[in-house]
């Protein structure tokens, strides 16, 4: 049976471009704080 991967499985969360910056609350859970590059 297929698994999915969760963005936590990557090694870098954010999108290309940019950056995490700490975490944040979303919906009750951590999630990364991803921010644009400059």
């Amino acid at each position: 049976m297929a698994t999915k991967k969760k963005a936590s499985d990557k090694k870098d969360p954010c999108w290309d471009g940019y950056e995490k910056e700490g975490m944040k609350n979303k919906n009750g859970k951590k999630v990364p704080n991803c921010v644009k590059k400059d």
